[in-house]
């Protein structure tokens, strides 16, 4: 049998080995009087890690609330914009048709679009019983002469006829009035201004006049 001098001078090495272990201040005072085992530095690590993880969640949960209430800013911003217009256009409609007053019968617009109309030739342009025109001397030039013989001829027959018979031989005519007033048109820097005004004042109302099928 062991003596108990023997088995006491082996476990005290043990035993003081054991407590320098579980004590991280050591002799000299600096440590903090804790004891850790692995297990309850396991927990902590494990804690830390649900921390951080909760911590984002609500991080990452407060983002996307931010987010949802800057969308629904912007929806409402734009809504009330878009309302705003509306009212302003709505505003400044109502405020045009009262300026205007009532809109004009039927019978006014007529009479309005009548006064508008170019006038047909006058007897100081046109002979009325034998149709001869009397040109603007500017339209006399030889620029113009292939025009005024095909109109010369189809108001003469017009006046003779009392009408037009035939709707083509109309056109035609109708065509060589209109190809002339574009020519005229084209030309007007090489006029002077009131040689043009004559001229232009009575293709305007030829234009207008060779659209009626009589006289």
């Amino acid at each position: 049998m062991v003596p108990r001098t023997l088995l006491a001078a082996l476990v005290m090495p043990l035993l003081v080995s054991s407590c320098y272990a579980q004590y991280y201040g050591g002799p000299y005072g600096y440590g903090y009087g804790y004891s850790s085992t692995a297990a309850e530095g396991a927990a902590h690590g494990l804690a830390d890690v649900v921390r951080s993880a909760g911590s984002y969640n609500l991080d990452t949960s407060r983002a996307m609330v931010n987010v949802e209430d800057a969308r629904k800013a912007y929806i409402q911003n734009r809504e009330l914009a878009q309302e705003t217009w509306f009212d302003m256009r709505r505003r400044n409609d109502a405020y045009r048709a009262e300026k205007r007053g009532p809109a004009p019968t039927s019978e006014q617009i007529f009479r309005i679009n009548a006064q508008r109309a170019p006038s047909r030739l006058n007897d100081d342009q046109i002979d009325p019983v034998t149709g001869e025109l009397h040109w603007p001397l500017l339209l006399t030039s030889a620029i113009y002469d292939p025009y005024r013989k095909v109109i010369d001829k189809g108001f003469e027959v017009r006046a003779q006829q009392g009408s037009f018979k035939s709707f083509d031989k109309q056109q035609s005519l109708v065509k060589a009035v209109d190809t002339m007033y574009d020519v005229l048109k084209k030309r007007i820097r090489d006029y002077e201004p009131q040689q043009y005004v004559d001229a232009n004042r009575f293709m305007e109302a030829l234009s207008y006049d060779v659209r009626f099928p009589s006289s």
